[in-house]
């Protein structure tokens, strides 16, 4: 009954080094896709941003063709036809970009003025589509935290073993980034030979780190399914030869115990 937990003690004592390093790379590099697609000089926009974007800029193109008198009417300035196109923004934006009452008027202000007016309400519509200013600095200040305690891991490593204090450190620095990542998963792209999705996206979801401290996800669930390669056996072999040897122990000193009785 001892055998899983030894095994996971000896796996988790060699391994969560390995897996810290790894676990901080990964994470990096994805909140690394944030900040560079939310500092961009494009907008990074998901789906349903860029259909609302699409959609508008189309109603626009086609005011100012209309309101240079290339429109379907052919005739030139502030006419009907583009109090039906913005009738057709204010649909997709939900917003009240109200007609310039000089009707017919070829005034190029007119035209600018509604370009101005559409730029805001797109902008405003756009918000919950794209990376915010305050995602991007908070996705930085988690990958310098991160890469900062990289840094001090692998001198532990190297002198020695890391201690559990550090470890539950790691562990609510990378849920941080865990969250950020799992709430712009639309603007990151995954490494499809990994199940990096799968384990990024989950609500809750449990970092790399932190599941290894589990014995359960470890062995009954990780192992017994065929996630670790062969050397695991070597972890199950050590963990069976301590517990024969201790109850090899365990037999001769109660044999020492009845003989002295």
């Amino acid at each position: 009954m001892s055998m899983p937990t030894n095994t996971h003690t000896f796996f988790y004592n060699d391994q969560i080094g390995n897996v810290i390093t790894k676990d901080i790379e990964t994470t990096n590099k994805y909140l690394q896709q944030i900040i560079d697609k939310g500092t961009g000089t494009t907008k990074t926009l998901d789906a349903t941003g860029k259909e609302i974007f699409d959609k508008v800029e189309e109603q626009r193109r086609l005011i100012v063709t209309e309101f240079n008198g290339d429109g379907p009417t052919g005739r030139r300035g502030n006419g009907k036809q583009i109090g039906r196109y913005l009738e057709e923004i204010n649909k997709i934006l939900n917003s009240n970009i109200q007609q310039d009452p000089r009707y017919n008027s070829a005034d190029v202000e007119i035209l600018n003025k509604y370009q101005a007016e559409i730029d805001v309400a797109l902008n405003s519509a756009l918000k919950p589509h794209t990376i915010t200013h305050s995602t991007v600095s908070k996705a930085r200040t988690e990958k310098n935290r991160l890469t900062a305690m990289n840094d001090s891991i692998q001198v532990d490593l190297q002198v020695g073993s890391i201690s559990e204090e550090k470890i539950k450190q790691v562990e609510k620095l990378l849920a941080d980034g865990y969250n950020t990542i799992q709430s712009n998963r639309q603007f990151v792209e995954f490494d499809s030979t990994t199940d990096d999705e799968e384990v990024y996206t989950k609500e809750n979801g449990v970092t790399r780190t932190k599941r290894m401290s589990s014995v359960i996800e470890v062995f009954f669930v990780d192992f017994m399914q065929g996630k670790y390669p062969s050397s695991f056996w070597y972890y199950v072999i050590l963990s069976i030869l301590v517990d024969i040897a201790a109850f090899i122990f365990f037999d001769i000193a109660f044999k020492e115990e009845s003989d002295f009785i």
